[in-house]
Order: C-alpha cells, then sequence, then structure tokens
C-alpha cells in the first residue's frame, strides 16, 4: 500500500477519470474530426488503432466502445483527423485541470510565505529594513508571485508525477473495478506463460505482460505536464492452478522510468503514432512495469462487477506503487 489506497480504489478513480474525460471530450469534439477525411483520404503506411472521442479507449477495431457504449470513434489512421485531433488537444493542454491549477496556486502561496517571510526576517535581522506588518506582507506577496510563475511548472510536474490520471488515451482491461469491491478469490505461484511472450514497447524486454504510462510535456503549451497514454497487454498464462486469457488482468506492479537502451526512435515514434501521439511535439516521459516470465506473483480477484478481470502483483505483495499510486 500507498498513502492508504487499494488497488481497488485506484481503478475506481480510473473509472471516475475516464468519465470525467469522456464529458470534457463530448462538450469539445467538433465536426472537423467528423469531415477531414472526406478532404483528405491519405492514410498513414502502417495500421494505427481506434480512439474513441467520448471516452478516449482505444480499440483494434471500431464496434460499439466496449467502456463507454458509444460508437463515436476517430480512425487514427488517416492523417487529416490525426491532425485535427492534435490541434485540438493542443489547445486543451493550454488548460490546466482546476484540481492541479488550485494545487499549484495552494504550493506558491505557501512556498512564497515561507520564503516571503523569511527573506523579510532576515533582513530586519542584517538592519537592511524595519520589520513590520507591512514589510512581511510585502515581502510574502512578492515571494508568492514569484513562486507561482517560476515554479508553476515544477509543482504542476510533482503534483501529475503521483499518479497517472485523466489520461487522454487509456486501454485497460475491462470491466473495470466497482467501487466497495472486495477480494472474491486469489491464487500465488510462480507464472507460466501459455501464449507466445509480448515485448515491452519502450524497454523492449521480453515478457508475459506490460503496464505503461506516457506523460507528455512541452514548455510552448502545457503546464502541468499531463498524462496522455495508460495501456495495459497481456498474453495468455498460469499462476497457482489458474488461468488468465491475454489481455484480461491488471497489472498492480510499480512503474518505473525507462532511460537508458531499449527500442530506437524509430520504433518509439511508430508506437506513439500509432496511438495518434507525435514525438517530435515535446518531451515523452515514458514509464514502463512488465510481468516476467517464471516469476512469482499473486493473482486477486474484485468481487465487483461481475467477470471482473484479476489483478497481479508481485507474491512478496509490496502493495500500490508507482508515480500513479
Amino acid at each position: 500500500m500507498m498513502g492508504g489506497v487499494s488497488g481497488f480504489q485506484m481503478l475506481a478513480r480510473m473509472r471516475h477519470g475516464a468519465q470525467d474525460l469522456g464529458r470534457k471530450r463530448v462538450a469539445r469534439r467538433s465536426a472537423d474530426l467528423v469531415l477531414a477525411v472526406d478532404s483528405s483520404p491519405l492514410k498513414e503506411s502502417f495500421d494505427c488503432l481506434f480512439l474513441c472521442d467520448v471516452c478516449g479507449y482505444l480499440c483494434d477495431t471500431d464496434p460499439v466502445c466496449p467502456s463507454c457504449g458509444q460508437q463515436d470513434w476517430v480512425d487514427l489512421d488517416f492523417w487529416a483527423l490525426a491532425e485535427a485531433l492534435r490541434t485540438r488537444e493542443e489547445v486543451m493542454r493550454r488548460q490546466p485541470q482546476s484540481s492541479v491549477r488550485w494545487q499549484v496556486r495552494l504550493a506558491s502561496l505557501v512556498g512564497g510565505a515561507v520564503i516571503g517571510v523569511g527573506g523579510a526576517v532576515g533582513l530586519a535581522v542584517a538592519e537592511v529594513m524595519s520589520l513590520g506588518l507591512p514589510s512581511l506582507l510585502g515581502c510574502a506577496a512578492l515571494a508568492t508571485g514569484l513562486s507561482h510563475l517560476l515554479g508553476r511548472r515544477r509543482f504542476g510536474w510533482s503534483i501529475m508525477k503521483r499518479r497517472v490520471q485523466k489520461p487522454t488515451r487509456w486501454r485497460l482491461p475491462l470491466p473495470l473495478v466497482a467501487p466497495g469491491a472486495t477480494i472474491a478469490s486469489q491464487a500465488s505461484g510462480k507464472l507460466e506463460p501459455r501464449g507466445p511472450l509480448l515485448r515491452a514497447p519502450f524497454s523492449g524486454r521480453p515478457c508475459v505482460g506490460y503496464d505503461i504510462a506516457v506523460m507528455f510535456d512541452t514548455p510552448e503549451d502545457a503546464w502541468p505536464p499531463m498524462w496522455v497514454l495508460r495501456e495495459m497487454r497481456s498474453c495468455a498464462f498460469e499462476v497457482g492452478g489458474r488461468q488468465v486469457a491475454a489481455d484480461s488482468v491488471s497489472l498492480s506492479l510499480p512503474l518505473v522510468p525507462v532511460t537508458g537502451a531499449g527500442i530506437s526512435d524509430e520504433a518509439k515514434q511508430r508506437f506513439l503514432r500509432e496511438r495518434g501521439l507525435f514525438l517530435v511535439d515535446g518531451s515523452f516521459d515514458l514509464h514502463e512495469a512488465i510481468i516476467e516470465p517464471g516469476g512469482s506473483y499473486a493473482l486477486l480477484w474484485p468481487s465487483l462487477p461481475e467477470n471482473a478481470p484479476p489483478f497481479i502483483r508481485a507474491a512478496a505483495g509490496a502493495g500500490e506503487h508507482g508515480p500513479y499510486r
């Protein structure tokens, strides 16, 4: 555990975050994403995913969305659609989440007050200025303003880094766990793959499953940085005599930054482009966790809703970790 937040609470938050994002996307949706294909039929040279324009769910095909039940897909194959989506999201990034804005303002206020009062006291001790209420208030106000102006990106980055919240696009095993769910059953033991292994998108490591999260930052328009992708995939496997089908387990493992050698920039660019993201737009902070073949893991099934996918975590049960928990 971290901060007293269980895995069930974490996914419940993700569900509500996706619903909030859906409402915002419906309000901001415009006709250019619907009409652009008619004016420009050019497509990407490789297959890209479909993006639900209501909730941000990523899918290989365009059925009724398994997350929100709508059928309003953006075909990311088409350059015109991808560019229109890119432009719209650039505008959205310039409007930080209200909750984050208030947290940044509070951090600026506290930091500025400490710096301002401390500076005024220091100057008074040095007999540079007389210490009084106007001096304290003036120094605190000046320091608060400078703290917000110079530090808001850092404050926002620190806030967003705590956990993945409201990613622009996502793909998690469905259905998401219901609030108030308990553990209905569990199994633990050595993990045995029952299908071809996957390759982690960023590190290139062979794995049974992966969980990735991508944070995007560009000084030109985004403060704070935004989570733009969360995705979980897995092959079929067995733990403790219980078999799990492909893409039907949620990972509850520590996400770690991916640095150093991994896949090439070309492969990274293609992976992001398949999801409607462009490597040249700014800085992409990549995080990843994997299920290793042959490792010891615990599977936990939630009680609600019916047929909800299990969680998988290390058998030692270190609990919820990572920048989104």
